[in-house]
């Protein structure tokens, strides 16, 4: 029996917590999962082998023994990180009845420690670089996550040379895309045309705050279509108190960011 990574449901990304500090070693990685998996399975499993399948998150296969046949299992090295009620969802999915109502709950548990693990990862290969010149982004974040997310958002943010396409929709303003955010990854950037000291923090801010929304509000699909400023994400980013004030300087210093954006390619080919 072999566990597919398909149809799993996007879950919260955590703020990035630092690396384990336990052992290094594969095979000692191996044997502390395995022992801790033995226990909650009544000493069932024979063997156990750590995988890079990005695809197969686990895979199963008994003995030919009658009565509770010994088992061989390979799984994905992230769970030599996960937590005790996974590792007991791991036990419970590999001794239930496949198609079961114990196997179901025990596989959601699994898939959304996979989904967690491998956005967590994605992002700590990324480069940040959330310190500007005149703001620091992660300090912004997490005042406008306090102020109207109640503190639950997970995201990466950084700035940008440019706004990387992301598949989302984008704050833009005549031809110059002022962020995005990437649902792969999990992050918003920002351009750098911003970090300067004569951009008021408000308008940052309301352009962080555009994305965020988009990391709080998945698109929604009517007709085949995505849909990411529906009726209701306006509604919600009327909630930002200075949204008309920022709206209004961007309108009005365009032409002057556009300039800064050209200087800024002619000195990034300059390298």
């Amino acid at each position: 029996m072999q566990l597919e990574l398909f149809g799993f449901r996007p879950v919260p990304v955590p703020a990035l917590p630092p690396l384990p500090a336990g052992p290094a070693d594969p095979n000692a990685l191996r044997f502390h999962l395995l022992r801790k998996l033995n226990s909650l399975t009544g000493g069932r499993l024979r063997s156990l082998e750590l995988t890079d399948n990005r695809r197969t998150i686990l895979s199963v296969r008994a003995g030919r023994i009658g009565g509770r046949a010994p088992l061989e299992l390979r799984i994905h090295h992230s769970f030599t990180e996960a937590p005790e009620e996974v590792l007991r969802a791991v036990a419970t999915f590999v001794e239930s009845r496949r198609g079961s109502d114990q196997a179901r709950q025990a596989l959601t548990l699994i898939r959304e420690h996979f989904t967690v693990h491998r956005q967590t990862v994605r992002i700590r290969k990324l480069v940040l670089q959330p310190v500007g010149v005149a703001l620091d982004l992660r300090e912004v974040f997490t005042d406008l996550n306090e102020r109207y997310f109640e503190g639950r958002l997970a995201a990466g943010i950084t700035w940008g040379k440019s706004s990387v396409s992301s598949r989302c929709g984008r704050r833009r303003s005549a031809s110059l895309q002022l962020g995005s955010y990437s649902y792969e990854d999990r992050l918003i950037r920002i351009h750098r045309v911003l970090d300067h000291p004569e951009v008021p923090r408000y308008v940052v801010e309301a352009v962080v705050f555009h994305e965020m929304l988009h990391a709080d509000m998945p698109p929604e699909i009517r007709g085949g279509k995505r849909l990411f400023h529906t009726p209701e994400f306006r509604r919600r980013e009327r909630q930002y108190r200075n949204l008309t004030r920022a709206e209004r300087w961007i309108g009005e210093n365009m032409p002057a960011l556009l300039k800064v954006r050209a200087a800024m390619g002619k000195k990034a080919g300059r390298r």
